[in-house]
């Protein structure tokens, strides 16, 4: 029990020590040897939890969306905050992940280079898309969001004005807050798709 503990918590610095450099300077110029350092461990024990920085975006991409689909699913029973939460639960994913403009932007430029973290990230949205579709479907049938489009086809445009809002934001070097952005956007778009009673 201990040692899972002992793991999990190297895991975990490994991957804070990681988006913190990452933060600071682009990802292709961060060394594992400076993640290793800044964690305090030796880098075999780096290739012990990863096979490469791209798996700690990963990693961490994933205890983001995780986050979100405990929150979703623990709003499906509250009617009247059912989309309010919805909202909240998707800028703090964003907030959470996307700390920075550079990291962000480091993110979309390893999309265009490395074919496997293609995958992955893909992966991603797939279960985002898959997670915020099963919310919807629960508005529709307790009558909170229009049956006018298909909860697919709502939880598609909601995951494209996620994508949108990022590259908006890396297209303006973080000038505004991404929070800010996104959610305007979503309180727009949530709106739109509310049934009024």
């Amino acid at each position: 029990m201990r040692r899972e503990k002992n793991k999990e918590f190297t895991r975990n610095l490994l991957i804070k020590s990681a988006m913190e450099l990452f933060k600071k300077q682009e990802y292709q110029k961060t060394t594992i040897e400076e993640i290793t350092k800044a964690a305090g461990v030796s880098k075999p024990t780096f290739f012990a939890y990863f096979k490469s920085k791209e798996q700690i975006l990963y990693e961490f991409d994933q205890q983001q969306l995780k986050t979100f689909e405990v929150t979703m699913k623990s709003q499906v029973n509250n009617h009247n905050n059912l989309l309010i939460n919805l909202r909240k639960a998707i800028v703090y994913m964003a907030a959470n992940l996307h700390t920075s403009s550079m990291i962000t932007q480091n993110m979309m430029h390893l999309l265009t280079i490395n074919e496997d973290y293609k995958r992955l990230l893909s992966d991603t949205f797939v279960m985002f898309q898959a997670v915020t579709k099963e919310i919807i479907d629960y508005g529709q049938h307790h009558k909170i969001v229009t049956m006018d489009i298909t909860s697919e086809e709502i939880a598609t445009d909601i995951v494209n004005i996620y994508l949108g809002s990022l590259v908006n934001w890396v297209i303006s070097n973080g000038s505004e807050s991404l929070v800010c952005r996104m959610g305007d956007t979503l309180d727009h778009f949530l709106s739109a798709i509310t049934i009024k009673n």
